[in-house]
């Protein structure tokens, strides 16, 4: 399905919300790769706000006079009839589409599956069937396939998504992607394969087995596997929050050198801390709530070493006893 016309329905079945099998939806996928700023500019056409039902005057005439220029030339125009009804479609589903913004899901026959699309800027949440949640980042789509017990949960994910999967009596979750598989029972982690120089799975609590093209990995809660090169790395997560989107009022350290622990605070609060001569080689595991009250006093006490106040609530200095 390569022709213009057939494009044109694909392109109106997807603004109207309507069903699109996976295959089709490759096929959509495949033009909107090729012809990305015709597509935004139609999207943003579909997301003009739009009047109440009762004060809409629709001029299919005058709408495709607005669109036509933003698809490619075409060899063939539509008859009135076909310009009629991909516009009727597309108003009559406006009112949906404004209310879930640029966040598809497309249902394809059964033995298909599902299909995900966060076409917006913003992420968003989705709740599968087995009760798993995702959240889906810009620009990522999502399959999701249940076969049997034994064989588990599908999906493919192009792009970003976090995973919360719902534990299922021993049925495997397992996310394909172009670099990297993962397979978990029930656990939360983050799978980012946007670029292949940056694939990698983040764990946050549970435990996960990622598959490269060469290699295999067992990660747990707070570690991470990265793809350089053709080598799959893992290593610890130095700052979850970054990673995962906690709560700003926590920062979290992990043999984090001293002098970076402060550098954060002062960012974070404001509250600045001098460090006298010899500290800088100490190393800082913890966690501290911003709006703790002695931030420095807590950090004195980690150290093994003195806080003076300088300025209270603003500014201290650490030193040996």
């Amino acid at each position: 399905m390569n022709n213009k016309e057939d494009i044109d329905q694909l392109l109106a079945r997807y603004f109207a919300g309507e069903p699109l099998s996976l295959v089709q939806q490759k096929e959509l996928d495949t033009w909107i790769a090729a012809h990305r700023q015709e597509f935004e500019q139609i999207h943003k056409l579909m997301q003009a706000p739009v009047r109440t039902a009762e004060e809409i005057h629709f001029d299919a005439d005058k709408a495709w006079a607005k669109i036509e220029p933003r698809l490619e030339n075409r060899t063939r125009a539509m008859t009135f009839e076909r310009k009629m009804a991909f516009f009727l479609s597309v108003a009559a589903s406006l009112l949906v589409l404004l209310g879930i913004g640029a966040f598809y899901l497309f249902r394809a026959p059964a033995e298909e599956g599902l299909y995900y699309a966060n076409a917006d800027r913003t992420v968003k949440q989705i709740v599968l069937p087995d009760s798993s949640e995702v959240i889906l980042y810009p620009e990522a789509t999502l399959s999701y396939y249940f076969s049997d017990k034994e064989k588990g949960r599908m999906t493919t994910l192009k792009g970003k998504a976090f995973f919360q999967v719902k534990k299922m009596h021993g049925t495997p979750f397992r996310v394909k992607t172009d670099f990297l598989d993962v397979e978990v029972l029930g656990t939360s982690f983050l799978v980012d394969v946007a670029q292949k120089e940056k694939a990698g799975v983040f764990v946050k609590t549970g435990k996960v087995r990622v598959e490269s093209a060469e290699h295999e990995v067992v990660i747990q809660a707070n570690e991470k596997a990265e793809l350089k090169g053709s080598v799959l790395k893992t290593d610890t997560i130095r700052r979850p929050q970054d990673v995962f989107g906690v709560d700003d009022s926590v920062l979290i350290f992990e043999q984090a050198p001293i002098t970076e622990v402060v550098k954060v605070i002062r960012e974070k609060t404001g509250i600045q801390i001098d460090l006298a001569e010899g500290l800088e080689k100490n190393l800082i595991t913890t966690r501290i709530n911003s709006n703790e009250p002695d931030i420095a006093g807590e950090l004195a006490f980690l150290c093994g070493c003195k806080c003076e106040t300088l300025v209270k609530g603003k500014h201290y200095r650490l030193y040996e006893k």
